[in-house]
C-alpha cells in the first residue's frame, strides 16, 4: 500500500506557566511519535484524555507546528507546503458539530466554502457541488437554506462531513465526531463515514476514545499514552491480544452490557500522569500493574512483530520468560 501521510519522531512542547513568580515549564504534549497513514484505510488514534491525541490531530492538519520532527503528506514536507494546497488535501471534521459551524450562514453556504476559499469555481458550481454533497450525507435540498441552530446534532455533523468532503480530500481528520451524539445518531454517522470511504476512496485518521466505536470502524488502531505512542496494531490483532499493559487496561474498562458484571476495575488506580512531571523510564511504570525493575529507569524499547508494534521491556522478553513484578 501507498503511505498517504507520515509523521516521523514528532514532538510538539508548550511552555507552561504555573504562576506568577513560579518559573515556566515545558510540557511535552507529542512526544517523538511516529505513524504512517496507508491510502485508503482508517486510522485510529485512541488514549485517555489528555494523552495528546488532539494536539496530534491539530499537528496533522497543519494547523500547529511540529516543535521537533516532520510530517510528510504525500512524500512532500508539510513545511513547504502552503496553507490552501495542505487545506484541497486535507480537511478536518471537529467533535462539536454546533461550534464548528458559522451559525450566522446557511447550510448549503457552509458546505460550499472550502471551494470558495479555494478559488478554484464560481458561485453556481460551487453550490451544485454543495447541494450534492448534501443529498450524499443524508441531507435532502430542503435543508440547504436552514441555519445550524435549525438542524439537530446529528444533522450538525452530518454537515461538517459533508463541507469535508466537498472538495474530495485525500485525507480527513476526525477528532471525536461522534462523542457529542446520541448513542443511536452515532451508528448512523459511523456507518456514513465507512460509506464514504467506501465511494471516494478516502483515508481517515479517527481520534477517539471510544473503544467500541473504534472496533466498528477502524481498520489500524494506535495507542497513546502520555504523549507516546505504546501500541500499534490491525484493529482485529490488537482488540484480541493486546500486548502493552496499558492497551489491556484500556480493553478491560469497556463497560459490558451483560447484567451483573457492575464496573469494571482497570487496575490503575484515579491518579492521572502529570505531563509537567513525566516519570524516568517508561512512561507508564507508575501505573502499571505488570512492571519489572528496568521499566523504572530506561526507556522500552520498540518491538516490531508482523505488523504489531508495541514499546514495553515485557514484550522484550524472550517467550517463556519467567518474569517477576
Amino acid at each position: 500500500m501507498t503511505i498517504l501521510l507520515e509523521a516521523r519522531h514528532v514532538t510538539r512542547s508548550f511552555t507552561v506557566s504555573r504562576g506568577l513568580f513560579a518559573p515556566k515549564r515545558r510540557l511535552n504534549a507529542v512526544n517523538g511519535v511516529s505513524l504512517a497513514v496507508e491510502e485508503g484505510e482508517i486510522l485510529a488514534i485512541v488514549g485517555e484524555s489528555g494523552c495528546g491525541k488532539s494536539t496530534l490531530a491539530r499537528m496533522l492538519l497543519g494547523l500547529l507546528p511540529a516543535s521537533s520532527g516532520e510530517i510528510r503528506l504525500g512524500g512532500q514536507d508539510m513545511r513547504s507546503m502552503g496553507r490552501l494546497d495542505i487545506a484541497r488535501r486535507v480537511q478536518p471534521v471537529f467533535q462539536d458539530p454546533y461550534s464548528s459551524l458559522n451559525p450566522r450562514r446557511r447550510i448549503a453556504e457552509i458546505v460550499a466554502l472550502p471551494m470558495e476559499v479555494q478559488g478554484t469555481a464560481d458561485a453556481a458550481t460551487c453550490r451544485r457541488a454543495a447541494l450534492e454533497m448534501l443529498e450524499r450525507v443524508g441531507l435532502p435540498e430542503r435543508f440547504a437554506q436552514a441555519y445550524p441552530a435549525q438542524l439537530s446534532g446529528g444533522q450538525r455533523q452530518r454537515v461538517a462531513i459533508a463541507r469535508a468532503l466537498v472538495m474530495r480530500p485525500e485525507l480527513v481528520i476526525c477528532d471525536e465526531p461522534t462523542s457529542a451524539l446520541d448513542v443511536s445518531v452515532q451508528s448512523q454517522i459511523l456507518n456514513l463515514l465507512m460509506d464514504l470511504r467506501r465511494d471516494f476512496g478516502t483515508t481517515f485518521v479517527f481520534i477517539s476514545h471510544n473503544l467500541a466505536v473504534v472496533e466498528h470502524i477502524a481498520s489500524r488502531v494506535a495507542v497513546m499514552y502520555l504523549g507516546q505512542v505504546v501500541e500499534q496494531a490491525e484493529t482485529a490483532a490488537l482488540f484480541e491480544r493486546p500486548r502493552h499493559p496499558y492497551t489491556q487496561a484500556l480493553l478491560a474498562s469497556a463497560l459490558t452490557p451483560e447484567p451483573g458484571l457492575g464496573i469494571p476495575d482497570t487496575g490503575l488506580g484515579l491518579a492521572f500522569p502529570d505531563p509537567l512531571d513525566p516519570p524516568p523510564g517508561c512512561p507508564f511504570h507508575p501505573r502499571c500493574p505488570k512492571r519489572i525493575a528496568p521499566c523504572d529507569s530506561l526507556a522500552p524499547p520498540v518491538i516490531r512483530e508482523e505488523g504489531h508494534l508495541v514499546a514495553c521491556h515485557l514484550a522484550a522478553q524472550p517467550p517463556g520468560t519467567n518474569v517477576t513484578p
